[in-house]
């Protein structure tokens, strides 16, 4: 994988596949960079968002050992 840093943060970025053709990949990254600002790094930058919807529960045994 390739990371394309989306901003001037460089811990915000999206992993592409270097297997992809260099045009598609260049088009993607290209792509990305343009509609950096439809990314959201946190729930708080998502506003109207239902928590119901962008939050999830794992029914898990308490007993259950850690793996």
């Amino acid at each position: 994988f390739e990371l394309v840093p989306l901003g001037e943060d460089p811990s915000r970025g999206v992993k592409i596949g270097t297997g992809l053709p260099n045009l598609a990949r260049k088009q993607l990254k290209a792509c990305l960079r343009e509609n950096t600002d439809l990314f959201a790094w946190s729930a708080a930058e998502m506003s109207g968002l239902d928590p119901e919807v962008a939050c999830h529960q794992l029914t898990i045994d308490p007993s259950a050992s850690v793996v």
